[in-house]
């Protein structure tokens, strides 16, 4: 396992050895990331990198031991509209800051129907909620 950004490691170069099976790209206030020092890992299976912290997301395309991916939901949107989420995926994740969450359950949804999963159920309620009061 390792982890890079801020606090940690500097470099995905540096991360990058043929028995890493778990990356983490934190917070980083430096230029995205990229992703080619990890090509041709074979026991890479865990990917997850914080909003903005990819400098190509297609990248991930190319990692064919993939179980597990966390993205931030212009990364996956990326994946999304390119046809390049990975199919070995056994789990998947959208990481989400103060952000309305309707838009990324429509997402999440997009990711699930990759592989004909369930989607998930929403239920909009309106209604008056009466006047406000004031306690005494």
């Amino acid at each position: 396992m390792a982890k890079v950004g801020s606090g940690f490691l500097e470099t995905i170069e540096t991360a990058a050895h043929g028995a890493l099976e778990v990356l983490t790209i934190g917070a980083w206030d430096g230029a995205p990331f990229s992703l080619a020092p990890l090509a041709g890992l074979p026991r890479l299976r865990t990917l997850t990198a914080a909003p903005g912290t990819l400098a190509d997301p297609l990248e991930i395309a190319g990692f064919t031991g993939l179980e597990f991916l966390e993205l931030g939901v212009r990364d996956w949107r990326v994946l999304l509209d390119a046809g390049a989420v990975p199919r070995t995926l056994k789990a998947a994740a959208v990481k989400v800051r103060d952000q309305d969450h309707l838009p990324v359950a429509a997402l999440a949804n997009e990711i699930l129907a990759l592989w004909d999963r369930p989607q998930i159920a929403q239920t909009l309620i309106q209604g008056d909620l009466g006047p406000a009061t004031t306690a005494r």
